[in-house]
Formats: C-alpha cells, structure tokens, sequence
C-alpha cells in the first residue's frame, strides 16, 4: 500500500492506495469550530442522527434500504475533534454510494418528525450512559485536568440531557452550514479509482468558506497533589477506573516518542506485554485488564496519560496500591535493557498488523491527519520511538509520570471504598 498526505486549510487529503483493492474506505472529518458547551454537544449529537435520516427525495427508511442493498454503509458521529462521517462500499456500487452520500450532504430533510424523534432517541442514550462507568471514570479522569471550556473536557449526561430541550429546528440547518464551510480532513482507502471518485466527490461539496475562530482552551487547570474522583454506580458489581497525570506534550515535542514508549512497557494498550499485566494481573489476580496510553495529544494540544482498568469493590484498594507502585517504581528506576529491546520488536510487530488490513491503515491516517500530522510526521514519530535509547526512556518517565499530581478516577459501586480511597492518596500526598 502507497499511503500520501497533503495537509492546507481548506481541505487535507490522506490517501491508501492499494492496487487491485475492491473497497473504498472514506474518511471525512469537518473539524467546526464551537465552544464546547453542553448546548453545542447536544446540538452536534441531534445532527448526527438527523444526518442520515433520510433527505430531500428519501425517507429515512427508505435512505437505509437503499444503503442495504448496496450492501454498503454511512455512519455520522461526533468526538472531540469534529464531525466524522465513514463511508464503505463495494468499489461495484460505488458510484451509487457516493450519490446517497452527495444527497446528504446537498439536500438533508431534517423534517421536524425526525428532529422530534432524534432528541428523544438522544435523552434516551445519554440516560443509558449513566450507567456507562468506563467511560464516565475516563471523563472524570480529564474533567480533573481541563476546564469546560476546553474540547477535552466531557459534559456529564445530566447536563447534556438537559441541553437536548435547548437545541431549536432552526439551529440544525445552521449548524449543517457550518460543516459545509469549516475545515474538513478527508481520507480514502481503495484502488487509484475509488480515490479519485472519494476526492471528487468532497471537493464538489465543499463550500471555500472556512471558519477560522478557534474557541477550544485546552490550558491546564492545575492539579499540585494526588486526587480521587468518584461516581457512584449503584447497578455496576466492579468498579471501573481510569488512573493518570496530565501530560504537557504535542506530538511536536521530541521526548513524547520516549514516554510512550515507557508507557508501553508499563501498560501496553492489548495483550499481556505490559508489566502491570503481568503483575496486578497475573501475579496478584486483582483485574482480568490492565492498559495503559496517552490520550488528546496532537500537533497544538497537551493531554494526559492514562492507566484503564477494573477491581472489585473488595480488590479495589489493594490493585490501586499495587497499580501506583509499579508507576512509582517504573518513574523511579526506568525500564531494563532486556525491555528496552524486546519492546522494539513488540511495538514495530503491532505496526505491521495495522497495514494487513486497508479499512485499520485508513483509519490510521486519518487519525493522524486529524490530529493534526502528515503521514512523514508520523512515520518520522515512530522512528523516533524505534530508536529512542534506555536513557532517553527513563528520563522522559522521570519527567513526566509523576505520582505526586495524579488523579485516580472511579465509577461504580464507589461508596464503600471512599474513605479509604481518601486515606491512601493523603498518604501520596
């Protein structure tokens, strides 16, 4: 596969090329400019649904059938750095494909049926998020480190349940307009047709104007000790947790390649490599997974590093004692020789995987790209990360896992380890 990328304001391009390919895989993030407040969160999620609810000559039922007999798809979601919409389909119907998708784009309906049913079926995901503790100990764990205003901060699903009743009819067109004029970041993956056909396609629906006010401030809050952050779950039986420290590097930055790759020997993301894994795991039996990586960093934006995991209420304060130590002990002695090269071949092996497969290489650009990196950065990143020696590692871990400043992020049944909770990190402390 021959992969390219062209970074301007307009639009940035990333392209997958593999001859002979029967696919297109596309990628296309509008990277719209909002402050980030529960009302604009609210709004960006009402749209997605509406999106791809049917247009000017189709209803929403009649959109989909279309799809399935295709045999392809069009999905629109929202993260933190925009509006992403994913298209696949058979390189065979591929130009009625990128027709369905041209009559989104140019002629959405949003009929006010449909935005009716869009914010109740909206109330009704974001009540089951509630119960989401893995992903509300993540928001907790940034929430800690950012302020709300910053598009790395997560809106509890109180608030944003809330904000669904303030999202007009009127605000959806405007805010459509808005994806057509902000910056957009488009990648494909497929045979040079399918490219070309992708590319055409976005530069037709493209309007020049590009919003260029930036409201996201990522400054840091401030955090000068260890601290604890509970949600209470009551439905939850293991308590699910995000440990981590604010991390002041861009993927700029040259120590970041060394960090991460200490990281990864402390908590590999997958597998058992990592020695977390193989300690509050396999040694001691606290959690069945126990990962570890970074989280919000691009080209312009510092974010945190993070350790994922889950302990039962009655192993929970013995695996967060036993998580710290290994931190602790990894920021304070650095990693082995032995690691230090196993771990090269570990990290280049999982790259490898990645460009077995067309659809995980095209959404690996596109990452990239949105994060604000060409494809050269990138690679020119992980050869950094390659050659980065033992020294450089541990002092990059020295630097910046510090144990003094973390926050330790918990959603379950959390009421029964609090105080204890307390006690450890006033230990830390």
């Amino acid at each position: 596969m021959e992969i390219k990328t062209t970074i301007n304001d307009t639009i940035s391009y990333g392209e997958v090329i593999k001859p002979g390919s029967d696919l297109l895989i596309g990628k296309l993030t509008s990277r719209y400019n909002l402050e980030n407040t529960a009302h604009s969160v609210a709004l960006g999620l009402v749209y997605t649904d509406l999106l791809i609810s049917g247009s000017a000559n189709l209803s929403r039922d009649e959109f989909q059938s279309k799809l399935n007999e295709l045999g392809s798809t069009i999905e629109v979601s929202l993260d933190k750095k925009g509006l992403l919409i994913s298209i696949n389909s058979l390189k065979s119907n591929l130009k009625p494909t990128l027709a369905l998708f041209v009559m989104l784009m140019s002629q959405p309906s949003f009929t006010l049926k449909e935005f009716k049913r869009a914010k109740q079926s909206l109330k009704n995901v974001l009540e089951l998020s509630k119960e989401d503790a893995r992903e509300l100990a993540l928001a907790g764990l940034k929430n800690s480190f950012f302020n709300s205003a910053s598009n790395q901060y997560t809106h509890p699903p109180e608030s944003l349940i809330k904000a669904v009743d303030t999202v007009a009819h009127s605000d959806i067109k405007r805010f459509h307009n808005l994806i057509l004029e902000s910056s957009w970041i488009a990648t494909a993956g497929g045979d040079s047709y399918a490219i070309k056909s992708f590319k055409d396609t976005i530069k037709k629906l493209k309007k020049q104007k590009v919003e260029t006010v930036a409201y996201a401030n990522n400054t840091f809050i401030g955090l000068k000790k260890c601290q604890a952050v509970l949600q209470e779950v009551k439905t939850k039986q293991n308590i699910e947790v995000s440990i981590g420290g604010y991390l002041p590097l861009t993927l700029k930055d040259d120590e970041l390649p060394a960090f991460v790759f200490g990281l990864n020997v402390l908590a590999k993301w997958g597998g058992f490599s990592g020695r977390l894994m193989s300690t509050v795991r396999e040694k001691e039996g606290l959690t069945y997974m126990i990962y570890g990586r970074t989280e919000g960093i691009t080209a312009t934006e510092a974010g945190c590093w993070r350790i994922a995991t889950f302990f039962s209420p009655k192993d929970f304060i013995k695996g967060i004692n036993s998580t710290i130590n290994q931190i602790e002990k990894i920021a304070r002695n650095g990693i082995t020789e032995s690691e230090s090269e196993r771990f090269k071949t570990i990290l280049k092996t999982g790259e490898t995987l990645v460009f077995d497969s067309l659809t995980n290489t095209t959404e690996l650009v596109h990452i990239k790209l949105v994060s604000g990196i060409s494809w050269e950065e990138h690679v020119s990143f992980r050869e950094a990360l390659y050659s980065c020696t033992r020294n450089q590692v541990n002092n990059a871990l020295k630097d910046y896992l510090n144990t003094s400043s973390l926050t330790v992020s918990a959603a379950g049944p959390t009421s029964a380890v609090k105080q204890q909770l307390k006690q450890l990190l006033k230990v830390l402390n």
